[in-house]
C-alpha cells in the first residue's frame, strides 16, 4: 500500500490558493472604492407668514389703482370676493370712490380724518367675538367688513343686510353695471402702497399692514386674522422711573 500523500487535496490546494488570493484582491479594491450616495431630499423651504409674503410681493404702480383725484387707491381682488381703498377714515365715516352711503353723514370736525384701510368682502366668516352691541340699536354686528387705521383693525360692523360686495358681486348676483364692478383688479401675489399701507393677495387671503405701527390683518372668504405690533420692552431710563 502506498503512503498517505495527500491525493486529491494535493492536487486541488493550488486552485483553493488562487480562489483566496483572489478573493482578497477583490475586498481590498472594494475597501477603496467609494459607494455613490444619492442625494439627500433637500428639506422644503419654511412657510412664509403672510405679512412675509406681503413684503416680498412685486409692488404695482399707485397710480393704476388711484381714484377721486389720486387721494384714493381701490381695487378689486383676482378672485372678485374683496374690495379694498386706501383711503381716509373721519369719526365712522370712511371716503369712499365707491359707496355713497360710507361717506355720507354728519361729519365731526373736531375729529382728525387718519389714513386708513377699509375692504369688503362677498362671502366672509362671521365675527369671532360679538362685542359691540351697535350702541344699543337693532342693527346687528356683523362680518364682511375689515377697518385698519394705525390704531388697530376692527373686522365686522354694525349694520342691516349685505355688504356692497355681497350685493353686488356675492353668491346668485349677476354682477351688474356698478361703480363697484368697474374698479381695477390686483393681480394675486403683487402688492399695492399708498399713505403708509401696504396691500396684496397673499396665500391665506387679502393681506394689508400699516408699516410703521405693524398693524395688520388677512382675511378671506374662510377666515381672518389680525395682526398687532409686539410690545417694546422697556428701556432702563423707564424701569427706573417706575421705581
Amino acid at each position: 500500500m502506498k503512503p498517505f500523500t495527500g491525493g486529491v487535496w494535493a492536487r486541488a490546494r493550488p486552485r483553493v490558493v488562487v480562489v483566496l488570493m483572489a478573493l482578497a484582491t477583490l475586498l481590498t479594491v472594494s475597501a477603496c472604492v467609494e459607494i455613490p450616495i444619492s442625494n439627500p431630499i433637500p428639506s422644503p423651504a419654511p412657510e412664509l407668514s403672510p405679512l412675509e409674503e406681503l413684503a416680498a410681493m412685486p409692488e404695482v404702480p399707485v397710480t393704476e389703482l388711484q381714484q377721486l383725484d389720486g387721494d384714493v387707491a381701490a381695487f378689486l381682488t383676482e378672485d372678485r370676493n374683496t374690495y379694498c381703498a386706501i383711503t381716509t377714515e373721519q369719526g365712522g365715516i370712511i371716503n369712499s370712490p365707491v359707496d355713497p352711503r360710507l361717506s355720507g353723514g354728519t361729519r365731526n370736525d373736531t375729529l382728525l380724518a387718519v389714513p386708513a384701510v377699509y375692504c369688503e368682502l362677498a362671502r366672509y366668516p362671521e365675527p369671532a367675538e360679538v362685542t359691540d352691541d351697535c350702541h344699543g340699536t337693532n342693527l346687528g354686528f356683523k362680518g364682511g367688513t375689515v377697518l385698519l387705521t394705525a390704531d388697530g383693525v376692527t373686522y365686522g360692523d354694525c349694520r342691516v343686510g349685505m355688504t356692497l360686495m355681497e350685493a353686488q358681486l356675492g353668491p346668485g348676483t349677476e354682477g351688474s353695471e356698478h361703480a363697484l364692478t368697474r374698479l381695477p383688479v390686483l393681480a394675486d401675489d403683487a402688492a399695492v402702497e399708498l399713505k403708509g399701507f401696504r396691500c396684496g393677495r397673499a396665500t391665506d387671503g387679502l393681506a394689508c399692514v400699516h408699516g410703521e405701527s405693524g398693524h395688520g390683518f388677512v382675511v378671506s372668504a374662510a377666515g381672518y386674522e389680525i395682526f398687532a405690533p409686539e410690545e417694546a420692552p422697556e428701556s432702563a431710563s423707564e424701569e427706573a422711573a417706575e421705581r
